[in-house]
């Protein structure tokens, strides 16, 4: 039976049900040439780069000695731990991976990809992920897995070196797999997988996921893509309604770095700050003051709440994309003058409003029809200049002196407080910059919902940080240099 999972299923059950979905369940490569199922392509780079951590990991390979035209690489016997854990089977298991690399073997996703992460689920003892069928040169994995790997945020250490999720699971699942694929054996493919994963990352997380499907709070479940939806429907308004209201330049860089491949993760990243600000904020630093009972509930709380957010974080990253998809779907069925990709690289905060107005119940085929090349970006050209500034405020500022101005600054700094502490009088324009954006993530009205912060108190502290922000951007633009100094300098004589 040469499948990743747990539990006893017949393999003549498994066979059956395979065959009997085949006219009823869509089979989606994901890897590979294959013309007879639908393709998702989006898969592609994140496969490529776990392929090539592998082939990284594999070190021991030698680059020499190439056999020409059957792809199979001369190694280093002595120094390789696959023919230590696989013997003769090695040169096996290196050309089902020559072969996986090349697209000669299929990855194909099956299975609902937001309702369970299995291929098969009956219980969290019970259960297939992935499933190998050497005749047809195919693996199938199930695809909400793969939807949740690409979506988790955590960052596993490998080596000294920061792997990501997707990469690290993918790889650790594609070893065991590709070992059963040679019948190699459970064993031996355990073995094999942990030179990729060695402290049993892969196992830890399908426990994980095979308990979550059980009770129901998989990250791709319905309740969680409703919070997910309620937190990015949030965020977008607080983001758009800013942006509008403020013409905030410093956000757009502090978001997104200015590249272009980071956007949506950054975004999604600083869309969920809450991960760590609302579960940091349950233990306070005074810990004296509690008693071991109470430190003990606390620190209950600030898990279960750490564990809330990031398998929100985890269905926020399977919605966004999907929403993002649906988007573009309706803008090529409209056939706009600009394309998708033009769009992607130039107005994706355009992209984002849509995205907002199609989790609030808008029409999107509307909107859509609106946009051509002189409507597009109307967010874009707050980038290129600046808004109109209260001219009185701007006529104030411009009047006082330096001194002045310098103790209004401090003051402004003061007043912009986070838990109950404002800035320092030193503090840098980045600073300002950061403290802000925390607080309109926390306190906008819009995402009540989601910070579980009183409405009436969310609308007093927003109208408030907006505008000791707006006096401290008018301030900064008059005299930038005051930033970063707690006292003002004296002028040489």
């Amino acid at each position: 039976m040469l499948y990743l999972g747990e539990g006893s299923i017949m393999a003549e059950e498994l066979t059956s049900m395979m065959r009997s979905a085949k006219g009823k369940v869509e089979y989606v490569l994901v890897w590979g040439k294959d013309k007879d199922s639908l393709q998702d392509d989006s898969f592609y780079e994140y496969i490529r780069s776990a392929i090539d951590h592998m082939r990284g990991v594999m070190e021991w390979r030698s680059s020499m000695g190439m056999l020409s035209g059957i792809g199979l690489d001369l190694f280093k016997k002595a120094n390789d731990p696959i023919v230590g854990i696989l013997g003769g089977k090695s040169r096996e298991f290196y050309k089902a991976f020559d072969d996986l690399s090349k697209g000669r073997i299929r990855i194909l996703c099956t299975g609902d990809r937001y309702a369970s992460p299995f291929i098969l689920f009956n219980d969290p003892t019970c259960y297939i992920a992935s499933l190998a069928n050497p005749s047809s040169n195919e693996i199938f994995y199930g695809y909400g897995l793969l939807e949740a790997w690409r979506a988790d945020p955590r960052i596993h250490d490998v080596n000294g070196k920061g792997i990501d999720a997707f990469t690290l699971l993918f790889s650790s699942s594609i070893a065991y797999m590709l070992t059963l694929y040679i019948n190699a054996g459970l064993a031996k493919a355990r073995e094999v997988s942990r030179l990729f994963d060695p402290n049993d990352a892969l196992a830890s997380n399908l426990r994980e996921w095979a308990e979550y499907t059980s009770r129901g709070i998989w990250a791709g479940s319905y309740e969680n893509q409703r919070k997910a939806m309620i937190a990015l429907r949030g965020y977008l308004n607080a983001w758009f309604d800013f942006l509008k209201d403020s013409s905030w330049l410093e956000i757009h860089h502090t978001l997104h770095h200015g590249k272009v491949i980071e956007r949506d993760q950054s975004f999604l990243d600083t869309a969920t700050t809450e991960i760590s600000e609302t579960s940091k904020a349950i233990i306070l630093d005074n810990v004296s003051m509690f008693s071991a009972e109470e430190m003990e509930r606390r620190d209950r709380m600030r898990r279960e709440k750490q564990l809330e957010w990031t398998l929100l974080r985890i269905a926020l990253g399977i919605l966004y994309p999907r929403e993002k998809a649906r988007i573009r779907e309706v803008w090529e069925e409209k056939r706009r003058r600009v394309n998708w990709r033009y769009l992607e690289d130039t107005y994706y905060e355009e992209i984002w409003d849509l995205i907002r107005l199609h989790l609030s119940g808008e029409d999107i085929n509307a909107s859509i029809e609106e946009k051509d090349t002189r409507t597009l970006g109307r967010w874009h050209f707050i980038f290129n200049k600046k808004a109109e500034r209260p001219r009185e405020k701007v006529i104030e500022l411009e009047s006082m002196e330096i001194e002045r101005i310098f103790e209004r600054k401090n003051r402004l700094l003061e007043m912009l407080t986070w838990e109950g502490v404002g800035l320092p009088a030193d503090a840098k324009w980045h600073d300002v910059v950061a403290r802000f954006r925390k607080i309109m993530i926390k306190y906008h009205p819009d995402r009540t919902e989601v910070t579980g912060v009183n409405p009436e108190e969310a609308h007093k502290i927003t109208k408030s940080a907006i505008d000791i922000f707006r006096e401290l951007e008018i301030i900064h633009d008059l005299h930038p240099e005051i930033f970063g100094v707690a006292t003002l300098p004296v002028e040489q004589e």
